[in-house]
């Protein structure tokens, strides 16, 4: 037998043999990847002042039908919505580590539908502008569809401005003027998200590893509230085809500031448990 051969088996079978020690003595106390050094910690997340802008806009039935998986039914007034914000995660503990807190951005694209009786919104894409926990936790956990991009959020005078860039291309653009604070604030009934969790196999040619339809609700206290007018544009890149939904009226805008606190979810859905059926 060669020395190459010699050493390659070696190598093998000491990989193979310090793999199965470290999962024998290895004690799982990470609550997420790597599990010696986890990105994210335990739920729940609190979030604290943060600014978010929300447009209501009416589209086509066709484009909503394409956008929301059943058995999610797409609301039957045609509307979706856009948000930009600035998020405000504090600092919090999960198990023995400490996570920080800090700031992003995001934008994303949603639809009003009903799973059974229950209301609830879709979101279809999600975009931010840094790719640690802010991506990481929401995809991993819940299934946020969440992306990087390049995203913008200026305010001044009541005015703010939000844009979303990828691969030098604007696929959205959002303008938004403050008209008149709303006192008292309008009560807002807590209102579950759903995602379409998906993660595909290692395997090749294989079905996803998951395929969940979930459901999360943010506890969310509004501290300020206003309305305003708005503009909404989509653009397009083969990955992002925002450009292909019509916009034909923005019913509605609003801008608020509010803390709120994110914690665990359900499964609603389980679609490869249905195939196995």
């Amino acid at each position: 037998m060669s020395k190459k051969l010699i050493t390659q088996l070696f190598l093998v079978s000491f990989v193979f043999a310090v793999s199965h020690l470290i999962c024998d003595a290895q004690e799982i106390t990470g609550f997420s990847m790597p599990l010696t050094a986890p990105v994210f910690g335990a739920l729940p997340l609190k979030m604290s002042d943060s600014k978010m802008v929300m447009i209501i806009f009416k589209t086509t039935p066709e484009v909503l039908q394409k956008l929301v998986p059943k058995p999610l039914q797409p609301n039957p007034g045609n509307f979706a919505y856009v948000y930009t914000a600035r998020f405000n995660p504090q600092e919090h503990t999960g198990g023995d580590y400490s996570f920080p807190g800090g700031s992003y951005l995001e934008v994303a694209l949603g639809v009003p539908v009903t799973f059974g009786k229950t209301p609830g919104n879709y979101i279809v894409v999600m975009y931010l502008d840094q790719t640690l926990a802010g991506i990481t936790i929401g995809r991993e956990i819940w299934g946020f569809p969440k992306k990087r991009a390049t995203v913008s959020f200026v305010e001044e005078d009541g005015k703010i401005s939000s844009s979303v860039e990828r691969w030098g291309t604007t696929i959205v653009k959002i303008g938004f003027q403050r008209t008149e604070r709303v006192e008292p604030i309008p009560a807002r009934p807590p209102t579950p998200t759903f995602n379409l969790k998906f993660i595909p196999s290692v395997k090749k040619n294989a079905p996803p590893d998951v395929m969940q339809l979930t459901s999360t609700t943010t506890e969310v206290r509004t501290k300020e509230f206003y309305k305003g007018n708005a503009t909404l544009e989509f653009g397009s890149l083969s990955a992002d085809p925002l450009g292909k939904i019509p916009i034909l009226e923005i019913v509605r805008a609003d801008y608020m500031v509010a803390e709120g606190i994110l914690g665990y979810g359900e499964v609603l859905y389980d679609y490869l448990a249905k195939e196995k059926k």
